[in-house]
């Protein structure tokens, strides 16, 4: 590997300098630019949604962008707090520490200290596969309910009023209709202004920064007039200056107590990571590097940590103003990080002004785009084991905590695809002599030939499944009501063949033998040949009657037919070789 490989290989992003000219550094800088005045008031608004002060939603977007940007695979990414993750921080650290509290505060940066050294782990061990559990269906139904769950924790802020914290949705609704005469209607008044700013930016331009403009509009009259002074609440005293070096509080203890909800977090995290750089890739044409993402993931929020960060993700918003701004490399989250540093040193004497309420209509404007219980709905019309999925996700997570609903959900997906493969549908073949041509003889109502019975599984074969399928086979071929003489076992849709496998087809040969039954095989791929070769199953079978092709199977057995029936019973004539007896 040559010194160039190697430096690419730790420093990817000197690899996307090269050719780097004037042109892509005005564009960089202006999509760079364009994020930063969508990323700030989110950020903050993210912020205090996990439960955490505003300013930690700027700390979370200085360092860990920058880093994740760097290392990780798609160079339009943009990395930063998020909705869905800022709830599960919320729900998994509210338990254990009043929401605002130093002690919530070290366990939000300890969090984030844990979700890095698991990315870490999976990126440099090359175990990106891991997300393969993670079903489109889980997190359909786990994006639903938390665009719900979200809304809920931003109404009393909208309304003005107090309401104790809950774990859950139903108790927090209970509580928020209970408060409904006590809403304040300035608080309520700003909410809906900064609502109705944000719903006519994104009608007159979808790139248009109208949360930054929401909170300019509500904030200015709040200073001019100190309406803060009449029940208002604010952000309140920010402190000035970039976010300091800080060792995350590494207890034992409590990092066993945030293991599970850790490895939660990080699954939703990439989830929306992954999807949000599957989607960019299609038209940046670049490939997506799972491993190279976690890696890149691992980094921001493991270093993160270290600069005051909280657990943060890839945005889709801003990854799609960044792509559609004309983002060509990283620098572009350097100009956004530039735009987050300016506000840090400058504008927190503002940013302590900007009204809880108009924060609260940023998150909810946000996260209404993720409620979509149409599509929770439609997967039980397209799959039913996707629709079982989505929904009791979409239901657990509004009945419980929402990252037991997610894990409940990665447990059902993969039950739900074992009862399948444990279950393999096996199709009877036959010939169509009208149209000549082999199809599905239960589908399209055809005969099979009285002597022989083609069958096809459709699965691999393996302990889970094994004994299953030699029950299927040999009931379908109870089934039938003429003298079979040939059980022919199409074998092109099995991949996959284990002991277990190879032992219950022993069985199934004596069961023949006992019917008087013999066995051919059809279309028996290269590494399961070898499993049957290994066990010696193809010695005590016969090599002869493991067929490669269609035509020579039909002519094979039917010269070892009882040609006698063939004339005198059969009144079918599928196949060439019947006119030669009929």
């Amino acid at each position: 590997m040559t010194e160039h490989h190697q430096i690419y290989r730790f420093f990817p992003f000197v690899a996307w300098l090269k050719g780097y000219d004037r042109t892509k550094l005005r564009r960089d800088l202006g999509a760079g630019s364009t994020v930063a005045v969508v990323l700030i008031p989110q950020a903050m608004a993210y912020a205090m949604l996990a439960g955490l002060p505003p300013v930690y939603g700027l700390y979370a977007a200085v360092v860990a962008p920058l880093l994740a940007s760097m290392w990780g695979s798609l160079q339009q990414l943009s990395t930063g707090p998020i909705a869905i993750l800022s709830l599960l921080v919320l729900t998994t650290l509210s338990p254990l520490a009043e929401p605002g509290t130093v002690r919530y505060i070290e366990l939000a940066l300890l969090l984030s200290f844990m979700v890095g050294i698991l990315y870490l782990v999976i990126g440099i061990f090359r175990l990106g596969a891991v997300m393969s559990f993670i079903s489109h269906s889980t997190v359909r139904g786990f994006t639903s309910a938390a665009a719900l769950i979200i809304c809920s924790t931003q109404i009393p802020s909208l309304l003005g009023i107090k309401v104790q914290g809950h774990e859950y949705l139903f108790p927090m609704l209970y509580d928020i209709v209970k408060g409904l005469s006590a809403t304040h209607i300035p608080t309520l008044v700003i909410g809906l202004l900064a609502f109705a700013t944000i719903f006519v930016a994104k009608k007159y331009r979808a790139t248009f920064p109208g949360g930054l403009i929401a909170l300019i509009l509500t904030t200015i009259p709040l200073v001019l007039f100190e309406w803060h002074e009449r029940g208002i609440a604010v952000i309140g005293p920010t402190p000035a200056g970039l976010p300091h070096f800080q060792v995350p509080s590494l207890d034992f203890n409590t990092m066993g107590v945030l293991l599970g909800p850790a490895i939660v977090v990080a699954l939703v995290s990439f989830a929306e990571t992954y999807s949000v750089g599957k989607a960019i890739s299609a038209g940046t044409k670049q490939k997506v590097d799972v491993n190279q993402e976690f890696i890149g993931q691992g980094l921001a929020n493991l270093l993160g940590s270290f600069f005051q960060s909280y657990p943060v993700s890839g945005s889709f918003s801003r990854t799609a103003i960044n792509f559609t701004s004309g983002a060509k490399t990283w620098v572009s989250s350097v100009a956004a990080t530039l735009g987050v540093i300016i506000a840090l040193l400058f504008l927190t004497p503002f940013i302590a002004y900007i009204p809880k309420a108009a924060l609260s209509a940023l998150v909810i404007s946000a996260v209404m785009l993720l409620f979509n219980p149409g599509q929770v709905f439609s997967l039980w019309k397209k799959n039913r084991h996707d629709g079982i999925v989505a929904f009791t996700v979409f239901a657990l997570a509004l009945l419980t905590k929402p990252d037991y609903a997610l894990l409940i959900g990665v447990v059902l997906s993969l039950v739900l695809f074992l009862w399948k493969t444990m279950h393999p549908r096996i199709v009877r073949i036959t010939k169509d002599p009208e149209l000549n041509m082999f199809l599905n003889a239960d589908v399209y109502r055809k005969p099979n030939c009285p002597q022989i019975l083609e069958l096809r599984p459709d699965n691999c074969i393996f302990f889970g499944n094994a004994e299953y399928t030699m029950e299927q086979l040999l009931n379908r071929l109870d089934e039938q009501k003429t003298p079979i003489k040939f059980l022919l076992l199409d074998f092109e849709s099995i991949a996959f063949i284990d002991i277990s496998g190879v032992d219950e087809l022993f069985g199934l040969l004596e069961e023949l033998k006992e019917k008087k039954i013999e066995l051919a095989f059809l279309y028996v791929h290269l590494p399961v040949k070898k499993v049957l070769e290994s066990t010696n199953f193809l010695y005590v079978v016969g090599e002869d009657r493991v067929l490669e092709k269609m035509g020579d199977a039909i002519a094979y057995l039917f010269a070892r037919l009882d040609h006698d029936y063939c004339r005198k019973v059969c009144p079918y004539k599928l196949f060439q070789e019947c006119s030669t007896v009929k």
